[in-house]
């Protein structure tokens, strides 16, 4: 082994040097900073679109629905409850108190046929029908419009109903 020989183990032995150390850290930092910044400038530039849902549910064929039951559509917040005589009605989930999003409990302890209707929050309950049992709630859940058109069960969401007008007969 030469002089030359030692000379180059010596070299790759030879721990990073104080300003290559220095050098490689600030450029991993300037690099994280422009990554993150150009992350903030594409969510800053990206069009913030809120899809609007369509006031009008197509909830389904009358069949679909058991009798004596209430189904969620998630999306429209709203229950549409098939009730012991086969009637269809439709009952918005937002609390009159303070808009949060009341849970059916299906209980027939509740001297209810059908259970009630309870906000998780405040405390408000409602009759299956919607109106106020108790709690802070102002006034009834809003009742929609449902009509039968080529089959389907069709809710408009634009349309509040009193309870008198609310119950689809089949």
């Amino acid at each position: 082994m030469g002089s030359s020989d030692s000379e180059a183990l010596h070299e790759e032995k030879d721990p990073i040097k104080r300003r290559q150390f220095l050098v490689r850290t600030a450029a991993v930092a300037g690099g994280l900073t422009c990554a993150t910044s150009a992350g903030l400038l594409y969510t800053f530039l990206k069009p913030n679109v809120v899809r609007e849902i369509p006031p009008r549910l197509r909830a389904g064929v009358p069949g679909d629905f058991q009798s004596n039951t209430a189904v969620y559509f998630e999306d429209h917040r709203l229950y549409v409850v098939r009730d012991e005589r086969d009637g269809f009605y439709a009952l918005s989930s937002v609390c009159t108190h303070l808009g949060c999003l009341v849970n059916w409990l299906p209980d027939t302890t509740s001297g209810y046929m059908g259970g009630r209707i309870a906000c998780p929050c405040h405390g408000s309950l409602y009759s299956p029908k919607g109106n106020v049992l108790s709690g802070p709630a102002p006034r009834a859940l809003d009742r929609y419009r449902i009509d039968l058109v080529d089959g389907q069960l069709i809710v408009d969401t634009q349309i509040t109903v009193s309870e008198d007008e609310m119950l689809l007969k089949i």
